[in-house]
């Protein structure tokens, strides 16, 4: 934990219970085009560049950017819960509204 790590949003990281960190511009909000921008391939993974998370997978990663550090979300159009990524409201669709006849593309 490094002095300066928290951005003063209040998030936390639920994968290590941290503040988040922001990035190095002190800016946690990438758009979808920039994605690619916030990753690097190291070795046999890929890393983010915003908090310096190691994963296996470039998908997982992206996914990590996605939900972590841009701003905004998605909103469940039937119970009107908030869903940090678009994958985690594919989830939440498919886990609790399978049956509803309302269905969003993502």
């Amino acid at each position: 934990y490094e002095e300066g790590y928290d951005d003063g949003s209040g998030m936390i990281d639920p994968n290590t219970g941290m503040p988040i960190a922001a990035g190095a511009d002190g800016n946690k909000d990438t758009s979808g085009k920039d994605r690619l921008t916030q990753i690097e391939k190291i070795n046999d993974g890929w890393n983010c560049k915003l908090c310096g998370f190691y994963f296996k997978q470039k998908s997982s990663c992206l996914l990590h950017v996605e939900a972590i550090h841009e701003a905004g979300g998605h909103t469940c159009p039937n119970c009107l819960k908030f869903c940090p990524s678009r994958n985690a409201l594919r989830t939440h669709m498919s886990r609790y509204h399978r049956s509803d006849r309302f269905q969003i593309k993502l």
